[in-house]
């Protein structure tokens, strides 16, 4: 396990304090006590304004030879994806999890403690209507997928199935409610979540490369078929809350799916 010294963190707090700085969290493996050698150092940096080059938001340094990763954000900015379900899911336990290691006025811990105080049923409504728009949304790059299978276009149908796994797989993750404490559980949590023996499991697995098909079939075939089962699949998980205007767009494009045989 890796571990970071008190000289190494003031280092970096005395690198990142200025005038416009409220509060430094560190976040990530390092706070959990699972660091490696690989790790990057996760840092928030809360300032009263947000510097206007987007850029400067989300930046990477190397210092004292480690990868150091720095998230400048507000405290207003900070909340308000605490209360949007689509980056709550991130958002609720990275702020639970951060270690403060500089709070000028209390704000910080404040944070903290609405992040602890949140609860999941009340972003319900909210998470159930992010994912019925992700699915409907998504129903372009099914279109795409099945036009490329059909003139055989690999770069079509691999370009639409990166983007509807993605989709996917959020849709579910925001519906549920789960909160990734690490991106490296993101993918297990949501298997786990709608079971590794369901057939949704079984499509994001050949979809996204991490079992192979038949090898009768090249490739890009294989993870575009399973790409359209997996939008199926995730169409029959949200069936429940699907509202009757977006039946139009969903019902035709699995028509669609069934009629080209997949």
């Amino acid at each position: 396990m890796d571990t970071l010294s008190e000289t190494l963190l003031q280092s970096l707090i005395d690198r990142l304090d200025g005038p416009d700085v409220v509060g430094i969290t560190i976040s990530g493996s390092h706070a959990r006590g699972g660091a490696d050698r690989y790790s990057d150092v996760d840092l928030s940096c809360y300032v009263r304004t947000l510097p206007e080059n987007k850029l400067d938001r989300c930046t990477l340094r190397y210092w004292d030879a480690r990868l150091v990763s720095i998230h400048t954000t507000t405290i207003k900015a900070e909340r308000a994806e605490l209360n949007d379900p689509e980056h709550a899911i991130w958002a609720i336990p990275g702020v639970r999890q951060a270690h403060i290691l500089l709070d000028k006025n209390g704000t910080i811990a404040a944070l903290k403690q609405f992040a602890e105080s949140l609860c999941w049923a009340d972003l319900q409504p909210a998470a159930d209507e992010f994912a019925v728009e992700e699915i409907t949304g998504c129903a372009e790059e099914a279109h795409k997928i099945l036009s490329g299978l059909a003139g055989e276009q690999e770069s079509t149908v691999l370009y639409a199935v990166w983007g509807l796994l993605g989709g996917m797989i959020r849709t579910v993750a925001v519906q549920r409610g789960l909160l990734i404490r690490t991106e490296n559980e993101y993918f297990d949590l949501v298997q786990e979540a709608v079971g590794r023996d369901s057939a949704w499991t079984a499509a994001f697995r050949l979809a996204s490369g991490c079992d192979h098909g038949s090898n009768n079939l090249r490739p890009y075939k294989v993870r575009g078929a399973a790409a359209l089962a997996l939008y199926r699949e995730t169409a029959i998980l949200l069936a429940p809350i699907i509202p009757g205007h977006h039946r139009e767009v969903l019902d035709s494009t699995l028509a669609l799916i069934a009629e080209a045989g997949y």
